[in-house]
């Protein structure tokens, strides 16, 4: 497809850049601690650029992330509320009949299965930039996914919306990094115009402005915390459910909370539901710094 095969995500707030399947530049992580790590390695983990590497390296090794190799469906839960995994429960009960994602190698991709919506975003985290892999877009489309830019890659997910809008799906839900929400505001535009429902997923917020996540409170339903401050001081307020306090989720709407609902049916372990002001963070098992 002529270009570079060259991919930009972020991990811990540190910036990695991919090269046919080699990390070949990565930044200092600005987020030194991360409770979902200390419990996926039952050690207290400090982020520096080696455990970075290697945390990309080990999702380049399982799933091929990055590479011709990328696996594009699972059905395997990760996190309990994790993005991928609401989005997957909410599909498989109708809540919505398509995703709208951000995936390596084919940039904005509509999803329209539960395997895909989790084989694309379950270890996905803050894909910046990506480059267009023959393969996993030939992959993708014969999973049934529409892959909006097949030549560029390009991430536009407010164009992706329009597309799903335009392909008959009513009831659609979308990501967008706390980068990105500038574009909020447009992509409700396009939902009143195309007379569909839109459900809106505001991750990887860490390091947002205030202003920025004031934007989330008028145009999210979902919202996750990472290791922002100002979406803990800001959305939570805001919020008529949260979920967890290290590293909190916070339903801004009854949308948002619905499709919470649905994923708390799914989860056999035992949850404690606690009337609440919100926020409620637990500071001994918050991400450090916030940003």
């Amino acid at each position: 497809m002529g270009l570079a095969d060259r991919h930009i995500v972020e991990q811990a707030k540190s910036r990695v850049t991919i090269e046919s399947g080699r990390i070949v530049d990565l930044t200092e992580p600005l987020v030194k601690h991360c409770p979902l790590h200390n419990l996926m390695h039952k050690t207290k983990i400090t982020h520096t650029k080696e455990f970075i590497q290697k945390h990309v390296e080990n999702k380049i090794a399982s799933v091929g992330m990055f590479t011709e190799r990328r696996l594009v469906e699972s059905d395997v839960d990760l996190v309990p509320f994790g993005a991928s995994e609401m989005l997957m429960c909410a599909m498989k009960h109708g809540v919505i009949d398509c995703a709208v994602l951000a995936c390596d190698g084919a940039g904005t991709v509509l999803a329209t299965t539960p395997q895909l919506v989790q084989g694309i975003g379950g270890l996905m985290s803050g894909l910046i930039s990506t480059t267009p892999l023959e393969a996993v877009i030939r992959r993708l489309e014969k999973a049934k996914a529409i892959v909006l830019d097949p030549e560029k890659a390009e991430i536009d997910q407010v164009s992706g919306v329009r597309k799903a809008f335009e392909l008959r799906y009513r009831k659609v839900a979308v990501t967008f990094t706390g980068d990105n929400t500038d574009e909020l505001s447009r992509v409700r535009e396009t939902e009143k115009l195309c007379g569909g429902s839109l459900t809106v997923l505001a991750v990887h917020t860490t390091g947002v402005s205030p202003e920025q996540a004031e934007v989330m409170v008028k145009h999210a339903d979902l919202v996750w915390g990472c290791a922002s401050k100002f979406v803990r001081q800001t959305v939570g307020p805001n919020s008529i459910l949260q979920i967890g306090t290290g590293i909190p989720v916070f339903a801004v709407t009854k949308r948002g909370k619905e499709i919470v609902a649905k994923r708390i049916v799914e989860i056999n372990s035992p949850i404690l539901i606690y009337r609440s002001i919100l926020p409620r963070t637990g500071k001994k098992s918050c991400p450090t710094p916030l940003l």
